[in-house]
């Protein structure tokens, strides 16, 4: 796999999965921006697509993040670059999607 990243969570580095049908049979893939909660650093939010204002927010348990993957760079008109990734999350964990609507 290319580019593999380590991200620490919890007090441990994310698992490097060198067999990727092991990684298929545990984790589901989400791509887009991570962003760790400020207000509990337990959790992490994945915004789906960071160049659009009303995109929608995954939210995740960190230690259910089993593993992450550099995917790509994009930048903005304003010329704000944001890191895409793509995480592995654990099947069966409980994830929160968050989205905009009109009232």
């Amino acid at each position: 796999m290319s580019n593999i990243i380590e991200m620490i969570r919890s007090d441990r580095a994310l698992e490097k999965y060198s067999n990727r049908n092991r990684l298929l049979s545990e984790a589901a893939p989400y791509v887009g921006h991570p962003k760790q909660s400020a207000s509990e650093p337990n959790k992490i939010f994945l915004r789906i697509n960071p160049l659009s204002s009303n995109g929608a927010l995954l939210e995740f348990r960190t230690e259910d993040v089993v593993f992450a993957e550099n995917v790509e760079t994009v930048a903005n008109k304003k010329g704000e670059t944001f890191q895409i990734f793509k995480l592995w999350v654990r099947i069966g964990s409980v994830g929160i999607r968050l989205e905009q609507f009109v009232v």
